[in-house]
């Protein structure tokens, strides 16, 4: 009998042990890392308004600039404008680190940008409506050969920037620095003064930068992300310091990092920290390992915790509690609409658009294109997974080579055209144009030129006459069927697929058609 009381203790210990487990445990809603917006989005920002979420994120050489999205719930969201339909006047290409703010029934985007002179700076733009997109303010600071990553933060009644300097001085380490604003918040005032400073030693490799703040009982916590963000090289991640009040001292956790890569995410970092009701998450980008490097940086959510007994935050995040990149939606596009959807983008330093849909028919003009891009007129959309088929139907008789491509910049991208009747299988790498077919076709009206491309860089081409029968393209280099994309990597973003046009100045392309699916 004395046994079977000690056994049932025991059960019963073990029982109570189980419980006080479980809720020292995230609830089964915690979400520990997960990409919640499809496609593309590096650097993203995220904001809370009335209790609705709003997030846009960088679009490098991309336009339009900025997309903005919104959500109930963090975790789905619906694409809703651009902070910019065409460039700011003064800008010319590197379109980073939008930060969204929200001030006094006014949004405000702080971006980064070159200006024409190819020096990187922080400008600003404002609206009451975010549906409606941005009037740009124009610069708002600049310091020495480069400021980015901007990010602003109220404190009391007093409103802060901070950004990232000395990134392109060798002389001097990288730190982020920090102004007081104006009280519109368009203008610098004040002293600037130091925030953090980046270390060579240790894991930030001399590099921080994609500061956001927070504010948790009496403290103001900065994440910051560390070492290199980009690319097949990159060694990205996150960590965290604190202070007592905005201009510091700023003191950096000692167990950093807290945030580093796993089996599906690579190079995680610059992101946006928010709470909602009792939770804390942050939104930040990272490559999708399937497919790496030539995917671009994905917006990813991971709910972070905190240590109460030595007041710093922490993640819970490895191969177990993550999931891989799963947001996947086929896309097609008939034309009809009488302005290019926007999920189309568009190569801003190298092609000046000009497309037209009415109908069924897109019509592409090759129209002021950069001379030393080889690639041509080029249109594209975010592949959302490394293996896809994209295809679409082209006019054949036009006097410009038109088509299907995958491209990662001028300099380097693989496609498959149709000009007067000839298929021409291409290449550009390293800014070289290379043919590695061609063959006539007749007198056809139209022509379906179909790739499949399988881990986001190696592509099998097929064409049809009718739709149904189709016949592989053939990479006469190698006499191979499959054309090796290898060099579609790129440090800044990742491979478009879509359509293109090339030839003489303001010669076109005709689609009738395009789809993109998994």
């Amino acid at each position: 009998m004395r046994l079977l009381s000690f056994f049932a203790l025991v059960l019963l210990l073990a029982s109570c042990k189980t419980k006080l487990d479980q809720t020292n445990e995230p609830s089964q809603t915690a979400v520990f890392q997960t990409q919640v917006i499809p496609g593309e989005l590096p650097d993203p920002s995220v904001i809370e308004v009335d209790g609705t979420f709003y997030a846009t994120g960088s679009s490098n050489d991309w336009g339009p600039l900025y997309p903005i999205y919104e959500s109930s719930d963090l975790r789905n969201w619906r694409f809703v404008n651009y902070v910019f339909k065409e460039i700011p006047e003064w800008t010319s290409s590197s379109f980073w680190a939008p930060e969204l703010f929200y001030r006094d029934g006014k949004f405000y985007c702080y971006y980064t940008a070159k200006r024409k002179d190819g020096v990187s700076v922080i400008g600003v733009a404002s609206t009451e409506d975010i549906s409606s997109g941005f009037e740009d303010h124009g610069q708002l600071l600049e310091w020495g050969n480069e400021s980015i990553d901007a990010f602003v933060f109220q404190e009391g009644n007093e409103l802060y920037v901070s950004w990232k300097a000395y990134g392109l001085n060798p002389d001097k380490p990288i730190q982020l620095l920090g102004a007081a604003l104006s009280e519109d918040g368009l203008q610098l005032k004040g002293e600037v003064f130091e925030m953090l400073t980046a270390e060579s030693g240790n894991w930030e490799k001399g590099g921080i930068e994609g500061q956001s703040i927070v504010e948790k009982d009496g403290y103001l916590y900065l994440l910051y992300s560390g070492n290199a963000c980009c690319g097949a090289s990159c060694d990205y991640m996150v960590g965290v310091a604190r202070a007592k009040s905005f201009q510091g001292p700023w003191e950096k956790y000692p167990g950093n990092p807290i945030l580093t890569g796993n089996q599906n995410w690579k190079c995680p970092g610059h992101g946006t920290a928010i709470q909602t009701g009792d939770d804390w998450y942050y939104l930040y980008h990272a490559y999708p390992t399937a497919g790496f490097p030539y995917l671009g940086r994905a917006a990813v959510l991971s709910q972070f915790f905190w240590n109460e007994a030595e007041a710093w935050p922490y993640f819970k995040v490895n191969d177990q509690s993550s999931q891989p990149s799963h947001l996947k939606k086929d896309f097609k596009d008939e034309f009809n609409s009488e302005k290019l959807g926007a999920v189309w983008r568009y190569d801003i330093p190298n092609y000046e658009q000009e497309v037209s849909t009415d109908s069924g028919k897109l019509v592409m003009v090759d129209k002021n294109r950069d001379p030393s891009n080889p690639s041509g007129a080029f249109i594209g959309v975010n592949p959302e997974a490394a293996d896809f088929t994209m295809e679409a139907a082209v006019l054949a008789n036009s006097d410009a080579l038109s088509g299907i491509a995958l491209y990662a910049t001028k300099q380097n991208s693989v496609g498959l055209g149709v000009e007067n009747g000839e298929l021409v299988l291409w290449k550009v790498k390293d800014g070289s144009l290379e043919i590695l077919h061609e063959r006539n076709l007749g007198q056809e009206d139209r022509v379906r030129l179909r790739a499949t491309v399988e881990q986001g860089y190696r592509l099998n081409f097929e064409y049809s006459l009718d739709g149904k029968a189709w016949s592989p393209v053939t990479n006469d280099q190698n006499g191979a069927s499959q054309v090796e994309g290898d060099h579609l990597d790129f440090w800044s973003w990742g491979i478009k697929a879509g359509l293109f046009v090339r030839g003489e100045e303001n010669s076109k392309g005709e689609f009738e058609n395009f789809k993109l699916t998994y």
